[in-house]
């Protein structure tokens, strides 16, 4: 896949799957949505969630980011995860308008204007990115 290809795959509005590592050493998968920006991953979520526990505890992860139709696309990426202090109500809504669309995306973000204390931002950092496309 080329460069050109990868950046419009990471550009769609598809749900990616994060995995770490929990407490006991069992990797752990889960559904997030991200922002492809200047050669990272940015998400967000609650600083309750087990993935956030797991990468407060190992501070890496992997992203896989894949399209289900033919023809089959997929990037799988891994690197280190650290927050980032930056607008959360501009991450959200740059990402919820690209999932929901305009209205409902604006409307999404709201809940996010005034940065809640209880969500985190973070950047995962690709040190590996593998690309696939079943036209290879």
């Amino acid at each position: 896949m080329t460069d050109i290809e990868l950046n419009d795959l990471l550009g769609r509005p598809l749900v990616a799957v994060i995995g770490t590592v929990d407490a006991s050493g069992r990797p752990r998968c889960a559904p997030i949505w991200f922002h492809w920006e200047d050669g990272a991953a940015y998400m967000f979520t609650s600083r309750k969630t087990l993935k956030w526990r797991n990468l407060e505890r190992n501070p890496h992860a992997s992203l896989c980011v894949d399209w289900r139709e033919p023809p089959y696309r997929s990037v799988v990426m891994d690197g280190p995860v650290e927050e980032v202090q930056r607008s959360l109500y501009e991450l959200v809504r740059c990402m919820a308008v690209r999932y929901y669309g305009e209205e409902k995306g604006r409307a999404f973000a709201e809940g996010y204007r005034d940065n809640p204390p209880g969500v985190v931002a973070f950047r995962l950092t690709p040190r590996h990115i593998a690309s696939i496309s079943s036209d290879d």
